[in-house]
């Protein structure tokens, strides 16, 4: 890309440690060896981070996020920048303005499902995201999944939309070695994932309860890393359950080297989610050689393409049944690996970030 100054608004970033958070800084880092100095990232001094339910202070923190930094300031700060393009990472941004813009939309679950999300984003969501969309020079989307959504849903010219799929950390050989202080069973299925409903949690419990009570699948253990999300309650309380006791661990957030081990020594991955823009904890599996079982819905066939085991998320019966069946056979197992991590080879952040610069390079003409 030759000429003009891009802003990236960085604000999601320092708030979310998982999913769309990491996305921004895996871009950010990616782009800076494309663009040098033409590269602005700027974020809002209300962002940081917290865990746990929300406090009065975070959401007042949320409001002013919203109504001023997203809805003004993040232009005002990217025109400070000198930027020529602004470029809005998390699909939140200002209604008006006069710099061209490029927005990101993951997934729009949020207008599908709006009551699995927190009442003031859902009607947030509502009135900014569609008008977000249709002003923005283009749209780049991690998915065709969601592309066709973007489309239908909220009438985004076809042209002005861009597929460009996200890209994944590959490990260092020597990497991935047990940290001392992780107390990890023989075998277990892994699920990483912020706790909220549209991971469909409760119904992987639920599978994991079914399969405890089998003989071929009765040693089955689930650990969970990620941190707490909206409406969580429900997935501690199905976890936490007595029938379950010793068959669940949540063991909230972890750092990337635990997590990188925790993929390594996995027999599964199970991320049997409801809906997702791209799914990027399957490729994440994939690259450490770990077995992936995860849904038929949303893009996550799209991602997973031959090499994972696909499920129907609404039963727990079909998940129980495939989750059985890489638990029980070696072979198939084998070849789950074989096949993520050639697929995963082909996903990089610096192909994500040429791509973007690409779409970047389009809007500055």
């Amino acid at each position: 890309m030759s000429g003009g100054r891009v802003a990236l608004d960085t604000t999601v970033a320092a708030l979310d440690l998982a999913g769309t958070g990491n996305h921004i800084r895996s871009l950010a880092e990616s782009l800076t060896p494309i663009l040098g100095d033409r590269l602005a990232c700027i974020r809002s001094r209300f962002a940081a981070p917290h865990a746990g339910p929300r406090t009065a202070v975070q959401m007042a923190r949320t409001l002013v996020r919203d109504l001023w930094w997203h809805q003004g300031g993040v232009e005002r700060a990217a025109r400070r920048a000198e930027a020529d393009l602004l470029h809005l990472p998390a699909m939140l941004g200002p209604l008006h303005g006069r710099l061209p813009t490029v927005v990101t939309i993951h997934d729009l679950y949020v207008l599908r499902a709006p009551r699995g999300f927190r009442p003031w984003f859902r009607n947030y969501a509502r009135v900014v995201v569609p008008r977000l969309a249709r002003r923005a020079a283009r749209v780049i989307t991690d998915s065709e999944a969601t592309r066709t959504d973007v489309v239908d849903l909220l009438g985004v010219p076809g042209e002005r939309v861009t597929v460009v799929p996200c890209g994944v950390r590959h490990p260092a050989p020597e990497g991935g070695r047990e940290p001392p202080d992780l107390d990890l069973p023989p075998r277990f299925v892994l699920a990483v994932g912020t706790l909220e409903p549209r991971k469909n949690l409760v119904r992987l419990v639920e599978a994991i309860g079914l399969l405890a009570t089998r003989p071929a699948t009765r040693d089955v253990v689930l650990l969970h890393a990620g941190g707490y999300g909206w409406l969580a309650e429900d997935i501690v309380r199905a976890a936490n359950a007595a029938a379950l006791r010793g068959r669940v661990r949540l063991l909230g957030r972890v750092k990337p080297d635990v997590l990188s081990a925790l993929y390594r020594r996995a027999r599964l991955l199970a991320y049997p989610s409801l809906f997702e823009g791209f799914g990027l904890p399957v490729l994440e599996a994939m690259v450490h050689g770990c077995p992936v079982v995860t849904s038929d819905r949303s893009s996550l066939p799209e991602v997973a393409g031959d090499a994972a085991v696909l499920v129907d998320p609404e039963s727990a019966e079909s998940i129980a049944a495939g989750i059985a069946r890489v638990w029980e056979d070696d072979a198939l197992a084998a070849d789950l690996r074989a096949r993520g991590l050639a697929r995963a080879g082909g996903f990089s952040w610096e192909r994500t970030a040429r791509e973007t610069a690409e779409v970047y390079r389009s809007v500055l003409g």
